[in-house]
């Protein structure tokens, strides 16, 4: 008897997004592999709930510090309106924030070993993010210092903006990893069997075209719990019998392999071949990442798909040349992304591979 080959193919939408710096996550941040449900996510222990009560302190004293150095570069386009004293003020505002986050992050280096996967992930990525925070308030410091009066020197100018983007990273990389968690936990919830699966499709379909759908839906579902994949990363997969294809762009090398992984273990299927590709290691790529992402999700009228965890505005980054993928509402969307990609600095080309659906 012939067999019959069901070919479907998928997008992997995303259940929240995150900021890789390739230098700041080391391999060992990927916590076991995908099993039948996520490992547990919400802190239950003393020192756990601890450790969240401190990385929420740690991103309101990072959004303090990113008020007054927003406040400062906002003083420098008014020169002559603001004296030394003022700029002081503010500088000591802004350093009591840093030094109280500083504090802050010696107690979760302590509290580390007793804190869950993500945690101890968020917390290694946050080291070289705070020690250039303070290395670049430090430096505000000595600049305002040494300038003559009335006149910010070029070094002032770029130790504040260093410490509003330092600043402003710290506190993005804390909420996005705690929307992380909480959306691996729903999704944990809502991650139903085969046989729900399939109760869920329609009776019309015949026995392969169900097995083809439920067998899309556990790959899907394996992909979507793997750790870090985020906004920077684009997988997808094609279905076809019993043997799936996955291809797509990772910003780091372990998510390829976690990802190959997963689909193996995903039962019916037989054999996976894996044209993901790993994206260069860059630092020039990780700022053009970060630049990207600010100027599309910062963008008003885009902001909402920061908080859509299917279908957001992936941001492929290679050697300075930037792909916007994945799916928005309308055509006005698609160009704005577009237009906002290309104003960053430091771009040689943007590639609009957006799609427009529901």
């Amino acid at each position: 008897m012939k067999k019959t080959v069901i070919r479907t193919a998928a997008f992997v939408a995303v259940t929240a997004f995150t900021i890789h710096l390739s230098a700041a996550t080391a391999a060992n941040a990927i916590t076991r592999g995908s099993g039948s449900s996520f490992e547990q996510v919400a802190p239950v222990t003393p020192a756990q709930k601890e450790l969240e009560r401190l990385l929420k302190q740690i991103s309101a004293n990072a959004a303090t510090a990113s008020k007054h150095a927003d406040r400062l570069n906002s003083y420098l386009n008014t020169a002559g309106q603001h004296s030394r004293a003022t700029h002081h003020a503010e500088l000591s505002a802004a350093k009591t924030a840093i030094n109280a986050i500083g504090a802050d992050y010696r107690k979760l280096q302590e509290l580390r070993p007793a804190a869950l996967p993500w945690q101890q992930s968020v917390i290694d990525r946050l080291e070289p993010v705070l020690t250039g925070l303070a290395v670049d308030a430090g430096n505000a410091v000595v600049a305002l210092n040494a300038q003559p009066r009335g006149i910010p020197s070029q070094e002032y100018r770029d130790a504040l903006a260093n410490m509003y983007a330092g600043s402003r990273q710290a506190r993005s990389l804390i909420l996005v990893t705690m929307d992380y968690a909480q959306a691996r936990a729903k999704l944990n919830r809502f991650d139903a069997s085969p046989s729900e699966q399939m109760a869920s499709a329609p009776a019309a379909m015949n026995s392969s075209s169900k097995e083809a759908v439920s067998l899309e839906r556990r790959v899907r579902s394996e992909l979507l719990k793997l750790p870090w994949y985020g906004v920077f990363d684009h997988l997808a997969f094609q279905v076809h019998g019993d043997e799936v294809r996955l291809t797509g762009e990772v910003s780091w090398p372990a998510l390829k392999a976690n990802a190959e992984r997963a689909v193996r273990g995903v039962e019916g299927v037989a054999a996976v071949t894996s044209d993901i590709r790993v994206l260069p290691l860059s630092p020039q790529d990780d700022r053009i990442r970060l630049a990207t992402y600010r100027a599309i999700y910062g963008q008003p009228l885009l902001a909402r798909y920061g908080l859509d965890p299917h279908a957001p505005i992936r941001i492929i980054v290679e050697n300075g040349h930037v792909t916007l993928k994945g799916v928005v509402g309308n055509n006005m969307d698609r160009t704005i992304a577009y237009m906002q990609a290309n104003k960053v600095p430091g771009v040689f080309s943007v590639t609009n591979s957006l799609q427009v659906g529901s």
